[in-house]
């Protein structure tokens, strides 16, 4: 129930945002072009633009520039921000995307694409770990370029470190999660319970196995992993468990978990500390969703929107609607994204060491000067 309630909150606040980023994208008058140019009248074209584009030849240069610019982020490398800004959006970027379609929306997109799926079952148990680390990767290159590196084309704002801290809580959350999973005996009880219907020798036969095979931290002292008992408890697993668990050593960060955290474990089972955990993921995973609108991490759906919008917009043939939207979302990227266009002034002051974005805010600059249009501060 609280789950429920939570993620609809959440999805709520996330779809407010979204309504929020685009209405002033549609509505924001950058330049004095623009300022006769009516609100419903954006949305009209905008709409219209969009519809003319996809069904159309400029469809292919849009899945092109979706798959190099979006999928690859080649665009970091055009922009000629390095290898490692590419490397880091793509640790940070690639990982999250897989996780969230293959683990936080596996019930609507891996289980359709997969019949036999489940979460504790290979490839998806190493993947999961796999694509966890990766995330973790970006995150350490993200602080070691904002801590260490300090570039000088790289803005530190509150907004900035928010979206670490959430990634990085949700990913070690999740982590610790699995591990405490592993050798919590009461999630094992409850596995036995509902899949599994033993006598008194057959459970115990299982729980054995479990102990010895899986890392189950177990209260009842095993006396030994006799041959009969392991035996009896395989057999048991595989026609029981065999089908839904691969080798929890395939968890390969969330098995090392476990095993650091095996001497306490029944302590922190009692606890209810594995409880805690999953309640700390969770909400951190919600919290994060709705405050993506509102943060850095947004341009996961403004990038395709953007190469959407400019496939759409050729200047000096296209409606000046549209043109005034496509100005409206490069500055709002340009805001948030604390990344400079390649022919804007203040990119070329920062790169000489020089703290221009104190000054103005980036692009405005850009599109008084290149564009030749006035801003409406």
């Amino acid at each position: 129930m609280f789950f429920d309630i939570t993620l609809y909150i959440a999805l709520t606040i996330f779809g407010i945002g979204m309504l929020y980023k685009l209405y002033s994208w549609l509505h924001n008058r950058v330049g004095l072009a623009s300022q006769d140019i009516s609100t419903s009248r954006r949305i009209l074209s905008a709409i219209k633009g969009c519809i003319l584009t996809i069904f159309s030849i400029k469809i292919f240069v849009l899945i092109k520039a979706f798959i190099l610019d979006v999928v690859l982020q080649l665009r970091l490398l055009k922009d000629g921000r390095g290898f490692y800004v590419w490397l880091m959006h793509m640790c940070i970027y690639g990982g999250f995307t897989f996780l969230l379609l293959m683990h936080g929306l596996d019930k609507v997109i891996t289980s359709s694409l997969f019949v036999d799926y489940y979460p504790t079952v290979n490839p998806f148990l190493f993947l999961r770990n796999l694509f966890g680390v990766l995330v973790l990767i970006g995150l350490a290159l993200a602080v070691i370029r904002r801590t260490i590196l300090k570039k000088h084309d790289v803005t530190n704002s509150a907004t900035d470190y928010y979206a670490i801290i959430i990634l990085t809580v949700i990913m070690l959350s999740g982590f610790l999660l699995e591990g405490l999973k592993m050798n919590s005996y009461s999630t094992y009880q409850r596995m036995v319970e509902e899949y599994a219907f033993l006598q008194n020798e057959e459970a115990r036969a299982l729980e054995t196995f479990w102990v010895k095979e899986f890392g189950v931290v177990s209260p009842n002292k095993q006396e030994t992993f006799g041959a009969e008992a392991l035996a009896l408890g395989k057999e048991l697993s595989d026609i029981s468990c065999a089908g839904c668990h691969s080798s929890a050593k395939w968890a390969f960060i969330g098995y090392a978990t476990a095993k650091i955290s095996r001497p306490v474990a029944l302590h922190l089972d009692r606890a209810g500390v594995p409880v805690l955990m999953w309640y700390i993921h969770f909400l951190s995973c919600f919290f994060g969703l709705a405050y993506l609108p509102f943060s850095k991490m947004f341009h996961l759906f403004a990038t395709p929107v953007s190469i959407l919008v400019n496939a759409a917009v050729d200047e000096g043939k296209s409606d000046p609607a549209n043109v005034a939207t496509k100005l409206s979302i490069e500055l709002d990227g340009c805001r948030h994204g604390g990344a400079c266009h390649l022919g804007c002034p203040i990119r070329q002051k920062r790169q000489q060491g020089i703290d221009a974005v104190k000054q103005c805010e980036p692009l405005l600059g850009y599109l008084a000067e290149n564009l030749r249009v006035g801003i409406d501060k």
